[in-house]
């Protein structure tokens, strides 16, 4: 996930946006049961009405105005004779219990060389985790089975003049193209990187005005924004590969990884710092007296791979009205992802674990682990192109929840008011009065809070697109803390959220134990409001309708 935060707030926002695939080269494996709306679970649906219904929620309007800053037996399944409200399913989420979770994605990673990514066996130990954590809890479970294209990378070289990159001096990134076999060669071109700013870092396009980067191969850093981002940029300024070198003094190549998508990705490489800077310093001097040339070669390939999304929902609730809750469970192949996702995936384990402690709620609740989520959303556009439009309709709203333990974090609330102006697509109706339910939570503890952005690289994408109410949290990434967000949040001026984000580091010791915290809790409170009652949800949608009849 990338930052996305309003220039309004005096920090630099980013246009990060790693397109989705066009096209649909990944199918559902197994029966598809449409009583859950998704491929394959266990047969069975239990319909609960509860007893008592919670109060309406404010008016559309009330809800616009607040946008701006300032008794079931189950099997596994004890029968509980306290009631679902916000306060005590937010008393139940525990740090304790936050970090059981955490620490496993830990050990999962360090056993599997290092890496939760969705083709490896640190994935797979995590899906297992959840599937029986959800299992035990007494929910409905299944695995949602995706096919996708797995990328290989056989050999990669690198020369810039006379300079040859040996083995464990270059990386070819991952999903990286092939380029022909006697490689491509080509001028190269620095994208100024202005230290601890966005400024022609490479994720913007207006980072190449003023340079013609047409036939040549582009020189970046690793700072600013996802290295996707970077070369999809790259693509649409018409270069024909990257390289990019590390960031961090002292450190060199990490397996980074691009689009899989065509569109999106050019040939590309990474080179560590030291070895980057005497290229760097000459470029920026203009000391070369002729071009620098560079000569790439990659030798990549694509094998279908599966990998499954892990899906539980209460057997008790309404059906027809689903309260959704998700987070992608891969990592990068770089890292453990303790932060990037774990935060989120283990937020929603212990949310899962705590509720089914509960009396059943009105509506049902889904939990939704998403396999490679970090190679373009795939698990979750997997899943919402599986719904018939019917199911589409008994999904009542989505919580995305990613990366929300950032050690310089921010408390990030989904902009589904658009107060930002920064939103890159449109949230549906619905999703101002979600925001709102976080907005209150926030300031009833009198925590601050600000306006986070939504693009097209997150997996609440698909459920954006599909009309479909979107709120949720983030605590940052790759954006600098800005003097103002200091102000407001504490932390380190002109520092990362997340200095790890991607990379080895991001492991048990990189969460931040308070914002990890907060933020379970805040969602605990909007699962508890709106698994009793939508009705908030339901007017701004009502409304949002009645208005285009009204117009029509």
């Amino acid at each position: 996930m990338n930052d996305r935060i309003p220039r309004s707030q005096n920090t630099l926002s980013q246009a990060d946006q790693m397109l989705q695939p066009t096209d649909d080269p990944w199918r559902t494996v197994g029966m598809r049961f449409p009583e859950l709306g998704v491929g394959g679970h266990e047969a069975g649906s239990l319909v609960y009405s509860s007893a008592s219904r919670m109060k309406s929620f404010a008016t559309t309007a009330a809800i616009l105005s607040l946008c701006s800053e300032h008794v079931l037996a189950l099997p596994g399944r004890s029968y509980q004779s306290k009631e679902l409200a916000s306060k005590s399913y937010q008393d139940s989420i525990t740090i304790e219990g936050l970090l059981t979770h955490a620490k496993k994605w830990q050990e999962f990673a360090s056993s599997a060389n290092g890496s939760r990514s969705f083709e490896s066996e640190g994935y797979k130990l995590s899906a297992n985790y959840v599937y029986d954590l959800a299992k035990q809890s007494g929910y409905k479970v299944t695995r949602q089975t995706v096919e996708f294209p797995r990328s290989k990378i056989h050999s990669q070289e690198l020369k810039i003049n006379d300079q040859v990159f040996g083995p464990g001096e270059v990386l070819a990134l991952t999903y990286s193209p092939s380029t022909p076999k006697e490689g491509i060669t080509a001028g190269l071109a620095l994208v100024l990187d202005e230290p601890n700013t966005f400024i022609g870092s490479g994720c913007h396009r207006d980072d190449y005005d003023g340079l013609d980067v047409r036939r040549a191969i582009v020189f970046m850093s690793a700072n600013g924004c996802s290295l996707a981002n970077k070369v999809a940029v790259a693509k649409r300024a018409r270069a024909l590969g990257v390289v990019i070198y590390n960031d961090i003094p002292g450190q060199g190549p990490f397996q980074g990884q691009i689009s899989l998508n065509a569109s999106e990705s050019l040939p590309t490489v990474m080179i560590g710092f030291d070895a980057a800077q005497s290229f760097v310093k000459k470029l920026r001097a203009s000391e070369f007296p002729d071009r620098v040339n560079v000569t790439m070669k990659i030798d990549s390939s694509t094998e279908n791979v599966k990998s499954d999304n892990i899906i539980a929902q209460t057997p008790w609730g309404d059906q027809n009205n689903v309260i959704h809750i998700g987070a992608n469970l891969d990592s990068s192949t770089a890292s453990p992802g303790v932060n990037d996702n774990g935060s989120g995936s283990a937020a929603i384990a212990e949310l899962l674990v705590q509720l089914a402690k509960f009396k059943p709620s009105k509506n049902a609740v889904r939990f939704s682990w998403w396999t490679n989520g970090k190679t373009g959303s795939i698990g979750s556009e997997h899943y919402v192109k599986s719904l018939s439009k019917a199911e589409k309709k008994k999904t009542a709203l989505y919580i995305d929840v990613n990366t929300i333990a950032s050690p310089n974090y921010i408390y990030g609330i989904y902009d589904g008011c658009n107060a930002s102006e920064y939103n890159t697509v449109t949230p549906p109706p619905g999703s101002s009065a979600l925001q709102k339910l976080f907005q209150e939570d926030f300031e009833s503890k009198a925590l601050p809070w600000t306006n986070f952005a939504f693009n097209t690289s997150s997996d609440y994408n698909a459920f954006l697109k599909a009309g479909i109410p979107v709120g949720g949290l983030s605590t940052g990434t790759t954006s600098f803390k800005s003097e103002v967000q200091v102000a407001k949040f504490g932390g380190q001026f002109d520092v990362v959220f997340d200095k790890c984000f991607e990379r080895a580091c991001d492991n048990i010791d990189n969460l931040s134990k308070d914002a990890l915290l907060v933020n379970a809790r805040s969602i605990a409170h909007v699962i508890a409001t709106t698994a009793q009652s939508t009705n908030g949800i339901d007017a701004e949608k009502a409304a949002r309708t009645k208005k285009v009849e009204t117009q029509v």
